[in-house]
């Protein structure tokens, strides 16, 4: 009897401790997105022979972890890695987003590598840095030789948002710096940048209403150089100031026509003359703008084809010899299937002045491309604020 007594009480505690670790545990949210972006590049350049590419840079993979906390927040953990451009010293694997995020329904925070606050908004281009030059702010840490330079770096951003649509964005980062000289090791991770943004954004599950204003707002990213000369760290800031917006042409639950542009004005410094590499380009005053019109026939939610044309003007303002940059983009995708799309892009790029001698004069490119995305999820928590597909780029919502 004393024995069944104490089975009995063994296997009462046992069956408290299985269930209390059973449920106090609680399984994580398990994350996977994949982007192929496969093209085949015809480049034509003034006075050169045409040559062809095969070229897969920008696909990639993420992981993402989430995980409901002892609170109204949630934590996440993302790595990601895709193939750098081709010419590129990268190497084969380049690791684009290692982050840790905090959130809740209206605060962010963000630690870790991932996309800095050099775009406002995203263009319908095939890849990111198809229009670099046009719509982001550029390095000027860089050699130029990298377009990753421009985009990814070491982040810390808080965001909060009022009433579901004003984002209130503060960001300090850590542009990659290229070394001064072949044999410099030394790895530097304190900012070099830092910034604010406001920006009013429709939230999209309300995206079907189709308003007038889709989104619109204003960036500040300001760049701690050691600017020559000067010591006062006012005086030696790299300013730029961004403007962006989306407007809803046509206001159709089937046939979307939608206008986007972007205005970034650099402060530049007052002593560079004359552009002879992509250091002193990005450090230059210049006013850049980029803008799109994007067609899209979404029947019964089901994006299916897709029309863009895009064009982009960049002016240098104090340089001796007048500079300037003229981009114009065609492309046309269309939707095989469920994130199976083909696609057309045509570009022109004409660059005059300094930027002649430095990129060459005109340059026509024509890319045939097949991209596959997809994105999978295992043990679904939560809602979708933003999917992992979100942190990549894209061009058909």
């Amino acid at each position: 009897m004393q024995k069944q007594k104490f089975l009995w009480k063994a296997i009462l505690v046992l069956s408290f401790i299985i269930g209390g670790t059973l449920f106090g545990q609680i399984s994580p949210e398990i994350q996977l997105g994949a982007r192929g972006v496969m093209s085949v590049n015809v480049d034509a350049r003034s006075n050169q022979t045409a040559s062809a590419i095969n070229d897969f840079s920008d696909s990639g993979i993420l992981f993402g972890f989430r995980q409901k906390l002892y609170s109204d927040f949630r934590g996440q953990f993302v790595i990601g890695m895709q193939f750098p451009d081709a010419n590129s010293d990268l190497g084969q694997i380049f690791f684009h987003q290692t982050f840790i995020k905090i959130e809740d329904r209206t605060n962010i925070i963000k630690l870790g590598r991932s996309r800095v606050a050099s775009s406002l908004i995203e263009f319908p281009t095939l890849r990111d840095d198809d229009a670099l030059f046009f719509t982001d702010v550029l390095n000027p840490f860089s050699l130029g030789v990298n377009s990753e330079d421009n985009q990814y770096g070491n982040v810390f951003e808080y965001t909060h948002i009022f009433g579901q649509r004003f984002h209130l964005k503060i960001h300090g980062e850590h542009f990659t710096e290229s070394p001064k000289a072949p044999e410099t090791t030394e790895t530097d991770f304190s900012l070099n940048a830092m910034g604010v943004s406001f920006v009013y954004r429709v939230p999209s599950s309300q995206l079907w209403e189709r308003p007038v204003v889709q989104q619109i707002g204003i960036g500040f990213n300001n760049f701690f150089t050691d600017r020559e000369g000067y010591t006062e760290r006012y005086d030696k800031m790299l300013k730029n100031i961004s403007f962006s917006a989306i407007f809803n042409v046509l206001r159709d639950p089937v046939y979307f026509l939608d206008f986007r542009t972007q205005v970034i004005y650099n402060g530049g410094f007052d002593e560079i003359k004359s552009v002879t590499d992509f250091y002193s380009m990005s450090r230059a005053a210049s006013v850049s703008s980029f803008a799109s019109l994007r067609f899209l026939f979404r029947k019964l939610e089901r994006p299916s084809l897709q029309v863009s044309v895009s064009a982009g003007y960049k002016s240098f303002l104090e340089l001796e010899n007048s500079s300037k940059q003229l981009q114009l983009i065609f492309n046309t995708f269309y939707r095989l299937g469920a994130g199976f799309d083909v696609g057309l892009q045509i570009q022109y790029n004409n660059n005059q002045g300094d930027l002649s001698a430095l990129y060459g004069g005109n340059e026509t490119r024509f890319q045939l491309a097949v991209v596959y995305s997809i994105e999978q999820l295992w043990n679904s928590q939560f809602d979708d604020r933003e999917s992992l597909l979100n942190l990549e780029h894209g061009y058909i919502p």
